[in-house]
């Protein structure tokens, strides 16, 4: 049941209307679905209405409470709208507020941990306020973090891959949750004489939303330890000079790359992305993609880039991309890119 309050000029919104909320890159994702599929009039009155509250925040010196003034996860919301309306200085705001609490650290339940104390009292199983290990803040801050870095002047600078780690931690973290049996807990114990997940899964749906809209393979040209992938295997030879770097995607959702030599990020909508090449004195760009997803074949996919103006060779202009045809097959196929 939605939650109203009447405004003084007649108006009768949702509660924490002007508020940053969870899981708004979903709101984003459903934005972009009624452009391309020409709900024109459905998108502007959405589009009228994200940008009155991302104006709200441009005013604000700390626009980053939830339902609770001392949260940490109204930053996701406030980050993707302001970047979506191209107001920088909030975005860049955002992004520094979450470096300010998630850190990379070696060690799996700090590394991309978002500062989390208070859910437990509310829906766990072991009620008390303790540092959470890989709470929904975990998940939902790692996609500004991610986006942020996909957008960086340089994404090989240690300043730039710096984000990156901590943005691959979060959703590393949220995955961390997952028990053997499958069981999804809303967070771990970090007292020592506890360390254990809690019994509930309480609001882990948040964290898990995350992790499964963050998954992708990062390819990076690391300047200490050269070419490294967050998210997939790297493997290299040469051939004519070229150096051919090729990556085998290990993420869990095996939909999206980003190449960092070439600021581009792909994905496709259905099927698997099954592995990638980068050849480095050309910075020719392939792809090959199988219509299977466990025994499901696809019978296309929308194949979509950002970050720069490569097209995939052999694909029509489609709604939302570039069409690639599977025709009933169940062979993959290569995606040539220029």
């Amino acid at each position: 049941m939605a939650v109203f309050a009447n405004y003084t000029d007649g108006s009768r919104k949702t509660l924490y209307y002007n508020l940053g909320l969870m899981d708004e890159t979903v709101w984003g994702d459903i934005l972009d679905s009624l452009v391309a599929e020409n709900h024109t009039a459905e998108a502007a009155n959405m589009n009228e209405t994200m940008y009155a509250r991302q104006r709200v925040w441009s005013g604000e010196a700390d626009p980053f409470g939830s339902e609770m003034a001392w949260d940490s996860t109204g930053q996701e919301g406030v980050y993707y709208w302001s970047n979506y309306f191209h107001d920088n200085t909030t975005a860049q705001k955002t992004v520094a507020s979450i470096r300010g609490y998630m850190p990379t650290v070696a060690h799996w339940g700090w590394n991309g941990n978002a500062r989390r104390y208070w859910d437990f009292l509310y829906a766990g199983k072991l009620g008390r306020i303790e540092r959470q290990i890989h709470h929904y803040g975990s998940g939902l801050n790692a996609l500004p973090m991610l986006s942020n870095y996909r957008q960086t002047a340089d994404p090989s600078s240690m300043e730039a891959i710096y984000d990156l780690r901590v943005g691959w931690g979060g959703i590393q973290g949220s995955g961390s949750n997952i028990d053997a049996s499958g069981f999804g807990s809303m967070a771990f114990h970090s007292y020592p004489d506890s360390l254990f997940w809690d019994q509930y899964t309480g609001d882990y749906g948040p964290n898990f939303v995350g992790h499964i809209l963050g998954s992708a393979s990062y390819l990076v040209d690391h300047p200490i330890f050269g070419w490294i992938s967050f998210g997939g295997n790297v493997a290299l030879s040469a051939a004519d000079g070229n150096t051919i770097v090729t990556v085998v995607p290990r993420d869990t959702v095996r939909q999206r790359i980003f190449v960092a030599p070439l600021k581009t990020y792909i994905t496709i909508d259905a099927g698997m992305i099954t592995s990638y090449e980068y050849q480095t004195k050309d910075s020719k760009l392939s792809l090959t993609v199988s219509p299977l997803m466990g025994s499901v074949i696809a019978p296309s996919a929308i194949l979509a880039v950002s970050g720069s103006t490569l097209k995939p060779q052999g694909c029509a202009v489609a709604s939302g991309g570039h069409k690639i045809e599977f025709r009933g097959s169940s062979h993959p196929q290569t995606i040539q890119f220029a």
